[in-house]
């Protein structure tokens, strides 16, 4: 192995890894004594600066068809642009972490936020069971620390707390499903595992069992019901930023690695695709259902939106039962398109409600189409992304999967047969979602302040911007989507 060969796969990582050293050692010895304000500014920037400079990285160097420490690393036009992605949601995180005071640890809070985006690169380019599960492991420790640090809320350390316990039974789930899927194929290579269980004509049971520890483990990551109990506690009591972070991030990296280890079922052998895709319709059935029925009754804003998360976790299985290429570009494109809704729309949510010393309901954004227009704005852009409204991304994601669970058998006629029925459901809830989405956009586009308005936040013109930015992509993805489709088709 080539150390020059290593040094360029590892650079952009290297640039983050600088950042949380120097974050942290600034924040130990110069700015020591200083106000919490004046350190959040200073270490923000220098997490900016270290996303921003990995991305250069990145834009410089030809990743493509790089692989390091025989499968260790692999890199694709496909992991090159999510890993491109991570880094700029991460970069939005930071802008609105940098005007909410969260807690007074501020380094440690930036130094996991720089963690985790660390560990989803790393499991999005990895090319190994044990190298991704660790990186796995690595966003998800960060992530739960994240949560605890809001300090003023004693809630947050509940959420935490069974944030941790729900992480660490599915660890334990996925990393027993590895270890039988290693024992029974003699290989950590996803590039080996893929082979080795796409040429049995029949799953031996240790595989079968292998894939039901692993579906737990990672339905767990991206909060497929029945494995989502975790998310509405953590969605509304961790900081703002925090739980942006864990909607959108933690759910590309995490469905890059399912992708990954259902890849033996995108072949020709129909073994895997009838067990795999069996099991992953009932979680997307559940998940669907759980998701819709229980938004409908929520007043907290950010608790709906946590079983929005669970019903579109359950929408990105429909385009994965497909086990074509087309399917698994919908669900990569579905998965990016709804992380870029999600972060804007906890961004609006931490701009306009975390100065409330009280969790915001939705009735509490009454009457800021008066006095925020353009944040108003930009929230009915991420809100009607997620109700996948025509022409904006969420519509365009949405078709996409669902044209992949209809194609994949395109000799089937009735409505009982092939995913038909499937798609069938999934319309239907996607007309329920339409409910509470209206429901959430109402207060903010419609009503009147019941009484005084939120005020206008200060210094709020770089978050602002970057929401912009992100509202723009969801625009852009919707009329033009192709290119996209075409990086992600080409995943291998």
């Amino acid at each position: 192995m080539s150390y020059e060969l290593l040094l360029y796969a590892l650079m952009p990582d290297l640039f983050v890894v600088v950042g949380i050293f120097l974050a942290l050692g600034l924040d130990y010895t110069w700015l020591r004594g200083r106000g919490i304000e004046d350190r959040n500014r200073v270490v923000a920037r220098v997490a900016t600066w270290s996303l921003l400079l990995g991305l250069g990285a990145m834009a410089q160097v030809d990743f493509a068809g790089i692989n390091v420490g025989e499968g260790q690393l692999i890199y694709t036009q496909t992991s090159i642009t999510l890993k491109a992605l991570v880094f700029v949601l991460a970069a939005v995180v930071v802008e609105l972490c940098a005007r909410v005071n969260i807690c007074r640890h501020v380094s440690e809070f930036y130094a996991l936020l720089l963690l985790s985006t660390l560990g989803m690169g790393l499991v999005i380019t990895g090319g190994n069971l044990l190298s991704a599960f660790v990186a796995l492991e690595l966003t998800s420790l960060s992530l739960y620390a994240m949560t605890a640090l809001w300090q003023h809320r004693r809630a947050s350390a509940e959420a935490a707390l069974k944030y941790l316990a729900f992480g660490g039974v599915s660890a334990a789930f996925l990393l027993f499903g590895l270890s039988y899927l290693y024992g029974a194929t003699g290989t950590l290579e996803l590039v080996r595992i893929t082979q080795y269980v796409a040429a049995q004509s029949e799953l031996p049971p240790l595989i079968v069992l292998a894939y039901v520890f692993i579906l737990i483990g990672i339905g767990f990551k991206i909060a497929l019901a029945p494995f989502h109990f975790w998310a509405p506690d953590v969605y509304q009591n961790a900081p703002t930023p925090a739980a942006a972070w864990v909607a959108s991030g933690s759910k590309i990296a995490a469905v890059v690695l399912l992708i990954n280890l259902l890849a033996p079922a995108f072949g020709d052998n129909p073994a895997p695709r009838i067990a795999l895709g069996t099991a992953l319709a009932a979680l997307a059935v559940l998940s669907m259902v759980w998701g819709n029925l229980a938004a409908l009754r929520q007043t907290n804003l950010k608790r709906l939106l946590a079983y929005s998360a669970v019903a579109n976790a359950g929408y990105l299985l429909v385009g994965l039962v497909a086990f074509t290429p087309v399917g698994r570009a919908s669900v990569l494109f579905f998965a990016l398109v709804y992380s870029l809704a999600s972060i804007g729309a906890f961004g609006i949510v931490s701009l306009l409600a975390d100065r409330l010393d009280r969790d915001a309901e939705i009735d509490d954004f009454r009457g800021c189409w008066k006095t925020m227009p353009i944040l108003s704005g930009l929230f009915f852009v991420f809100v009607l992304s997620m109700a996948s409204i025509p022409p904006l991304a969420g519509f365009v994601g949405k078709f996409y999967l669902f044209y992949a669970a209809i194609g994949s058998q395109p000799d089937v006629a009735g409505w009982s047969e092939g995913w038909y029925w499937l798609v069938g459901l999934a319309l239907v809830m996607s007309v329920v979602s339409l409910y509470y989405y209206l429901k959430i956009l109402k207060p903010f586009l419609v009503f009147e302040p019941a009484g005084a308005p939120l005020e206008r936040p200060a210094n709020a013109a770089s978050a602002t911007a970057a929401l912009a930015v992100l509202a723009m992509l969801i625009v852009i993805m919707g009329v033009y989507p192709q290119p996209f489709i075409d990086i992600f088709r080409s995943m291998g």
